[in-house]
This record gives structure tokens, C-alpha cells and sequence, in this order.
């Protein structure tokens, strides 16, 4: 192999090694985000508001759409957003039902100690 042979495999090798730890870096980034959406499904539980905003969905998409610098073209911007933010509600629709389950389970055990249960 020669010279300009080994450098390139370097190189590869390098740039691999980079796109591995920035797949890290975004996996530990989603896996943030996602705890906030568990986060606020309980808000909104409390606060009565619905799992789903399509205002604010729209004003996300447009925001990631508007920051970007490419070269991702903004059809695919927006096709990764929409899959983060389907997962993202996913997850908060989840923690939704596990607070209105814990609420409804304390509620019944408050009706029962009152009615003497």
C-alpha cells in the first residue's frame, strides 16, 4: 500500500470515528429531550392541556427549517424533526396516561378512606 493509499484509510477510519461520536452526542440529545416530554405530559396533565399542539409543532418545524445552514435541504430537516417530535409525543402521551392513572388511583383511595373503606 502506499503512501497516499494509507492516509486515505486513515482519513476514513478518522471520519468514522467522528461520525461515531457525534451519533453519541445525538443519541444522548434525544434521549434528553425525550425525558422533557415525559416531563411535560405531567404538566399537562395538571394543567389540562391536550397531548398534541400543532401550533407548536408547526413553529418547531419552521424554526429547524429557518436555523438551518445545510447541507441537509429543509425536506429533510423536516422529515428528521417530524420523526423526533412523533417519537417525542410518544413518549409524553405515555407519561400522560401514568399520571392520570396515578390520579385516578389516588383519587379512588381518597374516596375510599372518606366513605370509611
Amino acid at each position: 500500500m502506499n503512501q497516499q493509499s494509507e492516509n486515505a484509510v486513515r482519513s476514513f477510519e478518522k471520519w468514522r470515528h467522528e461520525i461515531d461520536r457525534i451519533d453519541s452526542e445525538v443519541l444522548g440529545l434525544l434521549n434528553l429531550r425525550a425525558r422533557i416530554a415525559r416531563e411535560l405530559g405531567v404538566i399537562k396533565i395538571v394543567r389540562g392541556l391536550p397531548a398534541y399542539d400543532g401550533r407548536r409543532e408547526r413553529q418547531v418545524l419552521a424554526r429547524v427549517r429557518q436555523e438551518n445552514p445545510g447541507p441537509l435541504s429543509a425536506e429533510s430537516v423536516t422529515s428528521i424533526f417530524r420523526r423526533i417530535i412523533l417519537e417525542t409525543r410518544r413518549i409524553g402521551i405515555q407519561s400522560m396516561r401514568e399520571q392520570r392513572k396515578k390520579t385516578s388511583l389516588a383519587n379512588h383511595h381518597t374516596k375510599e378512606h372518606r366513605n370509611g373503606h
